[in-house]
């Protein structure tokens, strides 16, 4: 094959345009966040080897943009060498997150630990029957004297200060805890209504989080195929393909500063941090590969 011939194929142009760049494949893979493998495929055009044929437009694209290409021209230019477009199934990568500590905080408590706590009034409760119960027996069997109408007056008495002293400790415990978790959710209610997330000036691709949680909760959702990556202080956290009404939850590490989100296609997708939407396309942007980064205080 000459060489016109070889730069007439879509691999060979990339290739080339990488080239005059001075740009590695592993330097295009930091950049583009495509992995080396799919970089290659695309350059020996193994089309095959990529997730899907939606992968295909949306990674050459990207590609071309990164080496200085147009790559909405470049895609209309040799779509007859690219599959066409169409719909398919995706699995959703779901993985198990770490509850928060107010999610565990919330969790009812099982059988046996309710049984546990409850074990001193029941023992109380038992105690003070078998001496009403010994008390009545001994009253039926002598029906005599004063002196025994005494003692068992003494003995209810007795039993009755224990029974109401144990009542108003009880009582005085589940005050104080029902008043540590009022107080417990009302901080963690007003430092939900504090938090804000706004963009660094004009930009549309820049934001800051303020006044969020400890460990922050993001909610990725999509309305369409659409392929996610969050990195957190420039290590991948999660990359993934959410289907047509799927989610993923990430829970961000407590020492994240800055986060950097890339949408495969951000008009399909959705976002919320710890509950609060997170409007990262105000611009309604048809870009199918959208770069946000997101700094948190």
């Amino acid at each position: 094959m000459s060489e016109n011939e070889e730069k007439s194929t879509i691999g060979a142009r990339l290739k080339a345009a990488r080239t005059a760049k001075g740009l590695t494949i592993d330097d295009l893979q930091q950049i583009t966040k495509i992995q080396k493998r799919y970089l290659i495929a695309i350059e020996d055009e193994q089309f095959d080897k990529l997730p899907g044929d939606f992968y295909v437009r949306a990674f050459v694209k990207q590609y071309a943009d990164t080496v200085d290409l147009d790559g909405d021209a470049l895609l209309k230019e040799y779509s007859d060498q690219l599959p066409a477009t169409h719909a398919e199934t995706y699995v959703q990568n779901v993985d198990d997150t770490q509850p928060t500590r107010a999610a565990t905080r919330e969790r009812p408590s099982s059988p046996t630990s309710r049984v546990r706590n409850y074990l001193p009034t029941i023992i109380i409760t038992a105690i003070v029957v078998l001496i009403l119960l010994f008390i009545w027996f001994m009253a039926v069997r002598t029906h005599t004297g004063s002196s025994s109408a005494t003692s068992a007056s003494s003995s209810s008495t007795q039993v009755s200060s224990s029974k109401q002293t144990s009542s108003a400790a009880s009582s005085k415990k589940a005050a104080s805890s029902s008043a540590a978790k009022a107080s417990s959710k009302k901080a963690a209610d007003k430092k939900k209504t504090n938090q804000t997330i706004k963009a660094d000036g004009t930009s549309d691709t820049a934001y800051t989080l303020t006044n969020g949680a400890k460990k922050n909760k993001v909610v990725l959702k999509a309305t369409g195929a659409a392929w996610t990556s969050v990195t957190t202080n420039g290590t991948q956290t999660w990359q993934g393909t959410l289907t047509a009404n799927g989610s993923h939850t990430v829970t961000l590490p407590s020492n994240a500063t800055t986060v950097k989100f890339q949408f495969g296609n951000a008009k399909a997708t959705s976002a919320t941090i710890n509950g609060k939407k997170f409007d990262f396309n105000p611009k309604n942007s048809t870009s199918q590969v959208r770069t946000i980064t997101l700094t948190i205080k």
